[in-house]
């Protein structure tokens, strides 16, 4: 790798690092940024399964997926045409999830419990406190959209500094 090579894993590195700063700081762009892009792949992954339905359509349950490709396609527009509203769903997403993930947590400790493992109990208020945030982000979808946001920025930020530190750690390499 040459000179503009290492320049631009260096630009790479610090540019990760001021996008993850500007997305903690601004979570309302971030969320409807995210719903654009869940936008565009539900239709591209639309249109790629309509595509994939013509390789196929001699079988018998093609017409499932010429169905699920145009369905796909349909939602992905109706995603990008009303980013607003999509923005504002994401949150609630993001909220089940972390329903889910405590429920999950929960019933794991219920079974360590069974099992005869001592720490059960560390389980088990982990499960109840991410149950807690999830119903809290559930109710308050303004929280939701900064958690999502604040969980982007930092990875962002952590994904800049690794570059960085492997462009320092790299650089003696490098040839010219």
């Amino acid at each position: 790798m040459g000179k503009l090579g290492r320049v631009l894993w260096l630009v790479f590195g610090i540019l990760l690092i001021i996008s993850g700063v500007a997305t903690i700081f601004n979570p309302l762009e971030t969320v409807l940024l995210l719903a654009y892009i869940i936008g565009f792949l539900t239709i591209f992954s639309g249109i790629s399964t309509i595509f994939y339905f013509f390789s196929l359509r001699h079988l018998s349950s093609s017409l499932l997926i010429l169905a699920d490709g145009i369905i796909s396609t349909i939602c992905g527009i109706i995603i990008i045409s009303n980013l607003t509203i999509s923005g504002a769903f994401i949150p609630y997403m993001v909220s089940f999830f972390v329903i889910v993930r405590g429920v999950i947590a929960i019933s794991s400790s219920i079974e360590l419990k069974k099992e005869g493992y001592s720490k059960w109990g560390l389980s088990l208020f982990s499960g109840i406190l991410t149950l807690l945030a999830g119903v809290v982000l559930a109710f308050n979808p303004i929280i939701g959209a900064v958690y999502v946001s604040v969980i982007i920025g930092l990875g962002l930020i952590l994904y800049g500094i690794v570059t960085l530190q492997l462009w320092f750690a790299y650089g003696s390499f490098f040839r010219d």
